[in-house]
């Protein structure tokens, strides 16, 4: 298992959101160039960086996008350590994700434009898709929210080994559109779906827990993880991440003897209730 430290971008600035939630964001006035050289020498094998307004809003901004290739350079300038990048954030058409992956990140995120045809393929209508969005107070904007037609037909099977999807989780049901939305479908019944047109990695996050250091839930992430083994024969990649406090937390996972590859940790490094080196010292498998 791998320490996977979390980078939140919003506008180039770095910053944690609590539960996902827009108006509750903490700033922390760091540049994102210095995070990534400093993750890099305590460690860090790869690094996780959101753009938070693409999730939101179905585009990653041009100064947010700036921001990464710098920080993918400092990764390069420092080539004494690998360190593997994984980007997400808004992601919805074809031409971005080559481009991304064209800029040097070693896998991309990709959460909303998959998911969303794999709803529509369970039996959801558009229409019931749109009231999902409306009860949320969000506008479901056809061009913004769903993905270019036949975004996985036309992936190749490399770059399917280069994408991680995004299951994010709010208690039982799927949420999507930066967490804004949840859509009452179980995430195992997805995950079933998406590994029978050839992705196996996966990134589970507790939308419910994150941001809140109130610990990780560990029983809903066995759940989803076990159910989805069941439901299929292939060997499955997990990451997961929300809600890691402290070092009982990694304990916790690794006592589960959950197939974990790896775990996303944010504001508790942020707000130093853990130190990267420690976790990695420990915990961390080649």
């Amino acid at each position: 298992m791998i320490i996977i430290p979390a980078i939140d971008l919003k506008k180039s600035k770095v910053v944690r959101l609590h539960k996902g939630r827009f108006e509750n964001v903490t700033s922390y006035g760091l540049n994102p160039e210095d995070i990534v050289r400093n993750f890099i020498l305590k460690g860090a094998k790869r690094i996780h960086i959101v753009s938070l307004l693409g999730a939101k809003d179905g585009k990653i901004l041009e100064e947010d996008t700036s921001t990464i290739k710098s920080m993918v350079k400092i990764r390069d300038i420092m080539a004494f350590e690998k360190c593997e990048i994984q980007v997400g954030g808004g992601l919805r058409k074809i031409e971005q994700i080559k481009t991304f992956l064209g800029m040097g990140i070693d896998y991309l995120i990709v959460g909303t434009a998959i998911v969303l045809p794999q709803l529509l393929e369970l039996n959801f209508s558009l229409s019931d898709i749109a009231k999902v969005y409306n009860l949320a107070d969000k506008k479901f904007d056809i061009e913004k929210e769903m993905p270019e037609p036949n975004i996985i037909d036309k992936m190749d099977l490399n770059m399917k080994k280069r994408i991680i999807v995004s299951i994010d989780i709010s208690r039982d049901s799927v949420a999507l559109s930066g967490w804004l939305v949840t859509i009452p479908v179980e995430p195992s019944y997805v995950i079933k779906k998406l590994v029978e047109k050839g992705f196996f990695r996966f990134m589970i996050t507790d939308t419910t827990r994150d941001g809140t250091m109130d610990g990780i839930n560990i029983e809903a992430f066995s759940q989803i993880i076990n159910k989805s083994n069941e439901l299929t024969e292939q060997d499955l990649e997990f990451i997961i991440g929300g809600g890691v406090a402290s070092e009982k937390d990694i304990e916790d996972i690794v006592e589960s003897k959950l197939p974990v590859s790896g775990v996303v940790i944010g504001k508790a490094l942020y707000e130093q209730k853990v130190q990267l080196h420690t976790l990695i010292k420990r915990f961390q498998k080649p």
